[in-house]
């Protein structure tokens, strides 16, 4: 009886935190496919990574380096787009990594550094700084004018058993002076058999002035202001596939089903201090034949202080992703309750293209990624406004006129939808009838629906766009739909007559 009245009060408890602060103790909002922007390469051609710098965006895709810019609507707009046609790198898997307005490419050609700082509308194209030979990495990290790199123990074709008696797949952290673009030299390095913790590195990081590792049995931190000798200052027993970090005081140590989360505590001991323990949504399993995890490709996003991750589906032959099937996005200022499916501090939001997709980057209320097949896409978050257009093809239309809608929620009360045919505006939509549920969100989520005729569009591709507007007069692109219309006679149905009783 004791023990039923303990579970009947933590019941009790659970439910009046659940209900008496849902609307604070909730994460943010789904992401929503705000805008994306068609494949000008193949994907397969080399490295990829998408790079903050300043106000712009570089997004890497095989040769192609394209810079974007925000418009009025928040959209990300192509500045520029350059062929690096003098890039040696053609590894999918290749290392990439941005700092100081340079970046830096390492594959099977070695690594290659290149001068961005006056790529920007009206400046010219990526130049090509050096290319050393005889290194190959893929994992880098940048830290003023140090470069570290490492081919991890994950990719190798044989397991790490012991780094003292067997000298079998053994892997080392290059520590490179970068303080000449043009003459890039190693300058320290850090073997796996320094320490038995250390065996099998597989990611590496600079957080807080150190220079954090993780392997195949613990998370280290690595004094290198002597990079001839580094030093390990901290060990803590959290083995690891990859990191994540915001580069100061924040790090997650991921693995296929969990991400361990620290704190770093630059200057203090402990060094580490783990504060969460995050695990995949395996509800996401239901009625699918593979294995999921969670990608390798995941940003802390500091400004809004959420973890955004991508789960992937494992094929069984490889033990690869064979595709990306949702956002896992972790809000840290929602309290870690848990008894919900979607818990109440994550967001997942499922993705429909067939493809795999890389390097999710923050930058303000959106996050933009790379598909192998789409191309780059910007998925809008409820900073200003978020919502969907629920419409997948033309066929759904019916001939004579037919209603668009989906719903659109924000932080501000959402007064006016529009909704556009490429440059074309379909006019404004209706605001209103019953709250949309459905939708995880932590304000209220509003339907919209507008009567269109487009029977007569012209065969062709088009982007269906839909920029809502807030109460305090900010407007944004918060949905993107790419449809292909037959032509006239075949962009909609005829519905079927009904039976006369």
């Amino acid at each position: 009886m004791r023990v039923w009245s303990r579970v009947a009060l933590v019941v009790v408890l659970l439910l009046s935190a659940s209900t008496g602060f849902a609307d604070h103790f909730h994460a943010d909002c789904p992401l929503s496919l705000a805008d994306s922007t068609p494949a000008a390469t193949d994907f397969e051609l080399s490295p990829h990574g998408v790079f903050r710098f300043g106000s712009l965006v570089f997004a890497l895709r095989g040769q192609i380096l394209t810079t974007y810019s925000p418009n009025d609507v928040g959209n990300l707009v192509i500045a520029r787009e350059d062929f690096v046609g003098s890039m040696a790198a053609r590894e999918i898997e290749g290392g990439v990594a941005f700092g100081g307005g340079f970046l830096y490419i390492s594959s099977e050609a070695g690594l290659e550094v290149y001068d961005l700082r006056n790529v920007r509308v009206g400046g010219t194209a990526p130049v090509l700084v050096s290319r050393t030979p005889n290194v190959h990495y893929r994992r880098m990290t940048v830290s003023g004018n140090r470069l570290a790199g490492l081919y991890p123990s994950t990719d190798y074709p044989c397991y790490p058993v012991d780094n003292f008696s067997s000298p079998l797949c053994r892997n080392t952290i290059d520590i490179l002076d970068i303080s000449s673009p043009a003459a890039p030299f190693r300058v320290g390095q850090i073997p796996s058999n320094i320490s038995d913790s250390a065996r099998g590195l597989n990611d590496v990081k600079f957080i807080g002035g150190r220079l954090v590792a993780v392997s195949e049995q613990a998370l280290m931190a690595f004094d290198v202001t002597n990079p001839a000798a580094p030093v390990i200052t901290a060990v803590e027993a959290a083995p690891g596939k990859w990191l994540v970090t915001n580069g100061t005081n924040w790090v997650g140590v991921g693995n296929d089903l969990t991400i361990d989360v620290f704190s770093v505590r630059p200057g203090l001991s402990p060094f580490f201090v783990r504060t969460n323990l995050l695990t995949a949504p395996l509800y996401l399993t239901i009625e699918r034949g593979n294995n999921i995890r969670f990608s390798r490709f995941a940003f802390y996003d500091e400004q809004n202080a959420r973890l955004v991750t991508l789960v992937d589906e494992i094929d069984p032959m490889t033990l690869k992703a064979a595709r990306t099937i949702a956002f896992d996005v972790f809000d840290f200022t929602v309290i870690q309750f848990e008894g919900e499916a979607e818990r109440i501090y994550e967001d997942v939001t499922l993705v429909n293209d067939d493809e795999r997709k890389y390097d999710p980057v923050a930058v303000g209320a959106y996050v933009y990624v790379v598909g192998e097949e789409t191309g780059v896409q910007s998925w809008g978050a409820c900073g200003v406004v978020t919502g969907r257009i629920e419409l997948d093809s033309p066929a759904y239309l019916t001939c004579g006129g037919a209603e668009i809608h989906g719903w659109v929620t924000g932080r501000q009360k959402i007064v006016n939808v529009e909704l556009f045919l490429d440059a074309t505006s379909l006019g404004a939509a209706t605001l209103g009838g019953p709250l949309r549920y459905d939708v995880s969100s932590s304000t209220p989520v509003s339907q919209w629906r507008i009567n269109v005729n487009l029977d007569n569009t012209a065969r062709g591709e088009y982007q269906l766009r839909a920029i809502g507007t807030d109460a305090l007069g900010n407007r944004r692109q918060f949905a993107n739909k790419r449809l292909f219309f037959a032509g006239p006679g075949q962009n909609c149905t005829v519905p079927r007559r009904r039976a006369v009783r």
